[in-house]
C-alpha cells in the first residue's frame, strides 16, 4: 500500500483553479444580488441616494479651442490667399500664418476644405498639417494651367470643332 499522500503540482494546480472559477462565479452572484438590492432601495428610499453630480467630461481647453472667430467665407478667404503664396513657393510664410491662427479657426478652416483627420480632437499640428497638404494639393491641381487664364486668353473654351487635327 504505497499510496501518495500528497497531490503532483498538475493535480494542485487544476485544483486551484477550480477554486478560482468557484470564487468568482460566487462574486458575481454576490454582486448581482447587491445590485439588485441596491436598486429596490433607490426605488424605495429616492431621497437616500441623491444622484452625484456628473463629473465633467471634458477638460479644460486649451486657448483657442472654443468657439471659431471667422466666418467659413473669411476662412476661405485666408486659404486662398495661402494658396496664392503657395503658388508662389514661399511655404515658410503659409507655415507662419497658420501658426497665427487659433486653434477653432484651423479646425473650421479644415473641415470647409474637407480634409478628414478621424479624431474629435485635433492637435494643432495635425490640423496645420491637413491644411498644408490641401493647400499642396490646390497648387499641384493649378500648376501646368489655370482654367479662368485659358478662358480669357481664348475668348471662349476650345470645341471639337475648333481642333484641325480631327477630321
Amino acid at each position: 500500500m504505497s499510496e501518495d499522500l500528497f497531490n503532483t503540482p498538475r493535480e494542485e494546480l487544476l485544483r486551484l483553479a477550480d477554486e478560482i472559477r468557484e470564487t468568482k462565479e460566487l462574486l458575481r452572484d454576490v454582486s448581482g444580488r447587491m445590485s439588485r438590492i441596491e436598486t429596490r432601495m433607490k426605488r424605495s428610499f429616492p431621497t437616500l441616494f441623491p444622484k452625484a453630480p456628473l463629473a465633467e467630461t471634458s477638460h479644460a481647453k486649451p486657448e483657442g479651442q472654443g468657439q471659431p472667430t471667422l466666418t467659413p467665407e473669411q476662412v476661405m478667404g485666408v486659404y486662398e490667399e495661402l494658396v496664392d503664396q503657395g503658388r508662389r513657393g514661399e511655404l515658410q510664410p503659409v507655415r507662419q500664418r497658420l501658426a497665427e491662427i487659433g486653434v477653432a479657426d484651423l479646425n473650421l478652416m479644415r473641415r470647409e476644405l474637407g480634409a478628414s483627420l478621424g479624431t474629435k480632437k485635433p492637435s494643432r499640428r495635425s490640423l496645420e498639417e491637413a491644411v498644408i497638404g490641401r493647400i499642396r494639393e490646390s497648387v499641384m491641381l493649378s500648376k501646368h494651367t489655370h482654367r479662368s487664364e485659358l478662358i480669357q486668353e481664348g475668348g471662349t473654351e476650345a470645341t471639337e470643332e475648333d481642333d484641325p487635327e480631327k477630321p
